[in-house]
């Protein structure tokens, strides 16, 4: 089993960490099958870091399972956000709401995280992101584990 935690505060901090988690995830799937999937970990990443809005902790953890699964865990400290209202909207309406957000610098990212996970749940309150993402073969051989703090 593989697992990497990463602990930021920013965007900035994130964008330190970006090259890391872009390896580890081409690393399991592939150059070519990893782009969508790394798209989403900076949009769930980015909905973290908005909600937060004052340099709270953010806490990223990335862990291969033995049954070839990819977990990816994002928690803020935000307030979090009606899970089941934004859900809702996404389910009933898709098209509508891709368009009403086309022209819009945010309101597209919960689709883009959908459709690059096999499973996408949230805890209620909104806060905590679990991510999943079967892989065809397992890439990681050896267990390693790897934690990782940004100094503020």
């Amino acid at each position: 089993m593989y697992t990497l935690q990463l602990r930021f505060h920013t965007h900035e901090e994130f964008r330190q960490l970006r090259s890391l988690i872009k390896a580890v995830v081409q690393h399991i799937f592939g150059e070519k099958d990893s782009f969508l999937l790394e798209v989403a970990i900076n949009e769930a990443v980015n909905n973290a870091l908005c909600s937060t809005h004052s340099r709270k902790l953010i806490i990223l953890s990335m862990r291969v399972t033995a049954g070839n699964r990819l977990v990816i865990r994002i928690k803020d400290l935000g307030a979090g956000f009606n899970v089941r209202k934004v859900l809702k909207e996404m389910t009933s309406s898709p098209e509508l709401l891709f368009e009403r957000n086309l022209s819009s610098e945010s309101g597209r990212g919960l689709g883009i995280i959908r459709m690059a996970a096999d499973k996408m749940i949230y805890n209620r309150k909104g806060n905590e992101l679990l991510l999943m993402k079967y892989i065809k073969l397992n890439a990681i051989n050896s267990p390693n584990q790897k934690s990782v703090e940004v100094p503020r």
